[in-house]
């Protein structure tokens, strides 16, 4: 029986963080799924620069990793979301563009983390099946509070469908994560 790993279903450039996919792929498919996310993540990543660059507002943005850039980011990203719950009957950030849209966003915000600290670094979490991102990229330092940039992502893509999140809230996250890092360090 094929699970959703192997027939193409959880595709690393637009999956759920919450897919239990991960719990019931082999190891081997956990490898190459790491692989693929971070083999499409420059072309994700472009792709996401682009889009915003292509946004009326967004032209100037400085996509240089920065954190300071996690604030337009934020800020556009939370427009996307709030345009297409307006131009919908539901609210839907498991539409596929949010999904696609929040592990771009996630992979940017990893990024920005792992440029700005050199000891962080991504890595496949593949300790525990217990944990909630098994299987999943995350990025941490020497296995220490590893944390999924997508699921910070789609998290955040909930909070601002629901109204429950301010566009800042991506940065900080972001801040309060380096707050958590440096005090383990």
């Amino acid at each position: 029986m094929k699970n959703d790993l192997t027939d193409g279903q959880l595709d690393p450039t637009a999956y759920s963080p919450v897919a239990s996919a991960f719990t019931s792929a082999t190891p081997n498919e956990l490898k190459v799924f790491f692989d693929a996310f971070m083999l499409n993540k420059p072309y994700c990543l472009d792709e996401l620069i682009q889009s915003v660059w292509q946004t009326l507002g967004y032209e100037q943005w400085g996509a240089d990793f920065s954190p300071e850039s996690l604030d337009a980011l934020g800020e556009w990203f939370a427009a996307r979301i709030r345009d297409r719950a307006q131009s919908s009957s539901a609210v839907e950030t498991g539409s596929e563009e949010v999904v696609s849209l929040a592990v771009a966003v996630g992979m940017y915000y990893g990024e920005v983390a792992v440029r700005n600290n050199p000891p962080l670094g991504w890595h496949a979490l593949n300790c525990s099946k217990r944990q909630a991102d098994y299987g999943q990229s995350v990025v941490s330092s020497a296995g220490n509070l590893p944390t999924n940039p997508v699921r910070v992502a789609q998290a955040f893509a909930s909070g601002i469908a629901d109204g429950s999140k301010a566009a800042g809230r991506l940065r900080q996250t972001y801040d309060y994560w380096m707050q958590l890092i440096k005090g383990i360090s």
